[in-house]
């Protein structure tokens, strides 16, 4: 896996997206996955300042995502939405509570689903370098809330002011400022906020809420193989040994929508995919789309132009085209 170490002292870099897979391979040191969930042409967009040590990024995305993401291992990443985000950003299924920052281990698995226009800042730093800013600052060593995964609230003061701090860091001239004074600004920035943060415990660890977790997981990897047809969701809930009521509650808890909505939209992502990676495949489309579920061929046209702002055959064909470029 890719981390900081060997890098550049300082590289600042902006990256731009047409596509959620894509989207989800940009940040350094990361693996990812991001699924689009709504309707229209995907725009995202990551600036990510690399430093000796610590990353800091700012990752806008137009379209609700569901994203599945994994920091570099030895790393704290600290998750800080920008305030007005909406009821439908989901952290491990758990709903976020307005100035909450979201934490989470490097090596250990995390969701988010987001909303719309989503912007969300991100710092990465080890634990040792967190530890220690920590003890120069207090004198005391990092609570155990800050390298477990949980979200923490903050004062809306404090929260907004460290989203102002990260902008001017990100919109920083690279050359302007010594690599070492902006971790060391960033650090402390990062510190003094969490101090005045409350919670913190771990997410998504309820036996309820565990439970929901695992049911979007199964769904997920029933979306994610080509099969005959989509599961009703009857058969879902035979899968799952639960009733109607009580899937489709915690499918809105942990995702915000409703599990047919979840599959079909997941299985349109996945001929996405199939599409943009092998472009020279002549499979008919039509027999494409029937192997992932679709049987209707003008159903799924109209699905998938409808999630995606283009025809099935226009993703072939720019895939194409980008590939002979």
């Amino acid at each position: 896996m890719q981390t900081l170490t060997g890098m550049a002292s300082m590289q600042l870099t902006t990256r731009m997206a047409e596509d959620a897979a894509d989207h989800a391979a940009f940040i350094t040191g990361w693996q990812q996955d991001y699924a689009q969930l709504s309707c229209g042409r995907y725009q995202g967009r990551l600036d990510e300042l690399c430093l000796p040590r610590l990353q800091l990024f700012r990752e806008f995305s137009s379209c609700e995502t569901w994203q599945h993401c994994q920091a570099w291992p030895g790393a704290v990443w600290f998750g800080i939405a920008r305030p007005g985000s909406g009821g439908q950003l989901r952290y491990c299924g758990r709903s976020v509570p307005e100035y909450t920052v979201l934490l989470s281990p490097g090596g250990s698995d995390f969701t988010l689903r987001t909303p719309p226009a989503f912007l969300i800042y991100g710092i990465v730093l080890p634990l040792a370098l967190l530890e220690l800013h920590a003890q120069l600052l207090t004198g005391h060593d990092v609570p155990a809330s800050w390298h477990q995964r949980g979200m923490l609230t903050l004062p809306a003061a404090a929260y907004t002011q460290l989203c102002h701090t990260l902008d001017s860091m990100l919109d920083t001239p690279a050359d302007s400022v010594a690599p070492s004074r902006l971790a060391q600004a960033s650090i402390t920035a990062l510190v003094q906020a969490l101090l005045q943060g409350q919670g913190g415990g771990h997410v998504g660890r309820s036996t309820i809420q565990q439970r929901h977790l695992d049911w979007v997981s199964a769904a997920s990897a029933l979306a994610a193989s080509p099969a005959d047809a989509l599961p009703t969701v009857d058969e879902l809930c035979a899968r799952l040994h639960v009733t109607r009521r009580t899937l489709q509650n915690g499918f809105q808890e942990v995702v915000a929508t409703s599990p047919l909505q979840w599959l079909r939209a997941l299985r349109l992502h996945h001929v996405r995919q199939a599409l943009r990676s092998a472009p020279d495949d002549n499979t008919p489309i039509n027999d494409l789309a029937a192997a992932w579920g679709f049987a209707s061929p003008s159903h799924f046209s109209y699905d998938y132009r409808r999630q995606f702002a283009e025809t099935p055959s226009q993703t072939r064909l720019l895939a194409w085209q980008g590939r002979g470029s």
